[in-house]
């Protein structure tokens, strides 16, 4: 669980994480520098649970680094994440896909979660999953399924599978997940879409995934959007680097991951199209981004798998930024 002023709100993940059935846990919390009394509240909680360990940044160091501190920390063979303002839906979820995937022998287990917010009549953002699907899902389809889809990350079917929550993920696979998305998967490099590239990395080297039927985990909506600016604003402060370019610098992940060959293109170009050519001719931008953008670009062009639409559209993309930099438009 990772803690960034959020003293008003972890109490019911945290309660949610230590009224597990699954008793033989430990919870481990990072505390991203918060400047509220998160801290002190956690030290009062580790008094009370010897389960709990509590990692400290001495200076806020961002969502990525906060996160891959504890999957670098955790022992046990399982890891599952929870945000700061979410919580497990009932006492066995652990239990259960813990069973599942010991008995199975299985990479990562996946639960349904449910969205809540307060501003909506029905109090229901988005209920994940919703199909009545449980079944284990091998690479390479596994890969096929969740990544290579025209629609990847668009429509409701695959939504959860692009959160890095409601999963319980092998230790060993976690790790391989960060040497595969390596050195660059910083708060430095990208501040959106994190999620998106641990699952990214996830498909890729899991072998084996189950979807449970069974409901496991809260998403607070309400919280996220009060703290979503904050998060920006803190990231900014401290590193001095980033604009609202994180979508850009996926895409650069991307390509540099794939190569010509890959089916993955397909994930790349509608992520474009689907966030409206990630709205770059909206932004005030530097030499800095406009880099990025001209190399990925070329990298991607340079592919032989494009129909003339989709080379068309990249092409066209390369000459409205080229217009962007020169003030055209």
């Amino acid at each position: 669980m990772t803690i960034y002023n959020q003293a008003h709100c972890f109490h019911k993940g945290l309660r949610s994480v230590q009224n597990q059935s699954l008793k033989n846990i430990e919870i481990i919390i990072i505390d991203d520098c918060s400047e509220d009394n998160s801290t002190e509240v956690i030290k009062e909680y580790q008094k009370e649970d010897p389960r709990i360990i509590l990692i400290l940044h001495d200076t806020n160091e961002g969502e990525i680094k906060s996160r891959t501190d504890g999957i670098r920390k955790a022992k046990g063979k399982y890891i599952t994440i929870i945000d700061g303002d979410d919580a497990l839906i009932h006492k066995d979820i652990l239990k259960d896909s813990f069973f599942i995937a010991k008995k199975g022998k299985l990479d990562v287990v996946q639960f349904k979660g449910s969205g809540y917010s307060k501003g909506m009549s029905k109090n229901l953002v988005y209920n994940y999953f919703n199909k009545n699907v449980s079944n284990i899902i091998y690479q390479p389809e596994l890969r096929t399924k969740f990544i290579d889809k025209k629609r990847f990350g668009i429509n409701q079917y695959d939504l959860i599978n692009t959160v890095i929550w409601a999963k319980l993920v092998k230790n060993d696979v976690f790790q391989k997940v960060l040497k595969y998305i390596g050195p660059e998967f910083t708060d430095d490099y990208i501040n959106e879409a994190e999620d998106l590239i641990m699952a990214v990395g996830i498909f890729h080297v899991a072998k084996s995934y189950y979807i449970m039927k069974e409901m496991g985990y809260y998403n607070s909506y309400d919280e996220k959007i009060k703290d979503i600016p904050k998060t920006n604003k803190r990231i900014c402060k401290v590193n001095n680097k980033l604009k609202k370019f994180g979508l850009f610098k996926l895409y650069k992940f991307m390509v540099d991951k794939n190569n010509k060959d890959d089916k993955e293109k397909n994930t790349i170009i509608n992520l474009m199209k689907r966030h409206n050519n990630a709205g770059i001719f909206q932004m005030d931008l530097d030499d800095r981004h406009y880099k990025i953008m001209f190399y990925v670009y070329d990298k991607m062009l340079g592919w032989n798998c494009w129909s003339k639409e989709e080379r068309n559209y990249i092409i066209g993309l390369k000459n409205m930024t080229i217009k962007k930099k020169n003030n055209i438009i």
